[in-house]
């Protein structure tokens, strides 16, 4: 009897991936660690490889985390599911133990946001439509956003006022998380928007499948275009003063990376 748990804790260390298995579909920086996900699982990035963090209970596609906050603890929140079946959302600690789990729609979640100073995430669904969930229980909030195609990218500003969401419909849905009242509706991209970014000061930055990446203020209002980038962008990161973009080459060419100056 004593040595009675020893088959069931091999067999569940035998279950945990070494690494990745397919490509990593999402990553999150919380303070200075790194997670990813791929269909494996959730995984921390180490120096010596990845670390295996947890199986959420469905194939993961999309990450976010969020830093610890005054009374609030850092969190990731995985998305994914089974295509055309069904769309989950998980929220996890950063030691990967699953807190609450929630069945959102019928298809993929394809992306997910984490507010940084309210009790809120945001989940966009293959079927068009942005979750806004509350936390912790993953509880969906009545909304009206909806985009005409999957809805791709989404990402709170960082005092937590606006949530932005982009979608396969060209179209930057935005507005406050805080009402179910219809948000604006920015046109100004002519392909599908591909990913969002805040920047510190509040503006927002988005990628499109044409190339550009247009800068928006908080308002909607367009302030900035950069065109010709050479590929459908498909990555915005923040650093200083600069937006770093990750720019689809055609294939079996690698992804390049552009570095855009904010005005």
């Amino acid at each position: 009897m004593r040595w009675a748990w020893l088959p069931a804790c091999l067999a569940a260390c035998a279950l945990r991936p070494a690494t990745h298995v397919g490509p990593v579909t999402a990553t999150a920086l919380v303070g200075e660690r790194r997670f990813e996900c791929s269909q494996a699982g959730v995984f921390e990035a180490l120096p010596a490889g990845p670390r295996w963090l947890c199986d959420p209970g469905f194939r993961p596609f999309a990450l976010a985390g969020r830093a610890a906050h005054g009374e609030r603890t850092a969190l990731l929140l995985v998305g994914g599911g089974t295509p055309a079946q069904s769309g989950e959302v998980a929220l996890l600690d950063l030691g990967g133990h699953v807190a609450a789990r929630a069945h959102l729609a019928q298809d993929l979640v394809y992306a997910v946001a984490l507010a940084t100073s309210a009790d809120q995430a945001a989940a966009a669904c293959a079927d068009g439509v942005v979750r806004v969930l509350h936390l912790p229980d993953l509880e969906p909030e009545p909304t009206s956003w909806r985009h005409a195609g999957p809805a791709v990218a989404v990402a709170f500003s960082p005092d937590g006022a606006l949530l932005a969401s982009g979608g396969h419909d060209g179209v930057i849905l935005l507005g406050s998380p805080e009402t179910a009242a219809t948000p604006r509706a920015l046109l100004d991209h002519t392909a599908a928007v591909t990913c969002l970014l805040w920047t510190p000061d509040g503006r927002l930055a988005s990628g499109a499948r044409d190339g550009k990446v247009r800068l928006h203020d908080r308002s909607g209002r367009l302030l900035h275009t950069w065109q010709r980038l050479g590929g459908a962008i498909t990555h915005l990161a923040v650093r200083g003063g600069q937006i770093e973009c990750t720019v689809a080459a055609a294939a079996p060419s690698p992804p390049a990376s552009a570095v855009l100056t904010l005005p």
